[in-house]
């Protein structure tokens, strides 16, 4: 976990003016699903939105997570395509990994039908050889 200090030195390492002036960055979709989204930049732009990110990262130990107003906003910048189909506005603080998450589900017995399904037909087999093997054991020895 990188300290304020030390995120600020990376902060300062980025010419950011330099960066603005040729960086241009956008996030589009492909298709219509949301897991065919893609990046479209150069490098100054990715450098941009990292830049973004690690003032974010810096100014996250001063917000409460407990106050109403704990959302880190971006601001519009001219350096993001405006044909980017997918704008992140803010980034929202979590403080416990897991309780804060959302769309985490627990199983379902649907999820495991197959797991289950499985299972009984390796029973299945294991019953019907037994089953089997006593019967001959029947046969040769009566």
């Amino acid at each position: 976990m990188s300290t304020k200090k030390e995120l600020q030195n990376r902060i300062d390492q980025f010419d950011e003016d330099q960066l603005k002036e040729n960086g241009v960055f956008g996030i589009f979709t492909y298709g219509g699903d949301s897991s065919e989204n893609y990046i479209k930049a150069n490098k100054d732009g990715l450098e941009l939105y990292a830049l973004r990110l690690l003032k974010i990262a810096r100014d996250l130990e001063d917000t409460l997570p407990d106050n109403n107003e704990n959302d880190i906003w971006f601001d519009k910048e001219n350096w993001i395509d405006e044909n980017s189909e997918v704008f992140i506005n803010y980034v929202e603080q979590i403080v416990d990994k897991q309780k804060d998450i959302e769309g985490q589900q627990n199983t379902k017995f649907s999820d495991n039908l197959a797991l289950y399904g499985c299972i009984f037909i390796l029973m299945f087999l294991l019953f019907s050889i037994l089953v089997g093997v006593s019967t001959m054991f029947g046969w040769f020895f009566n």
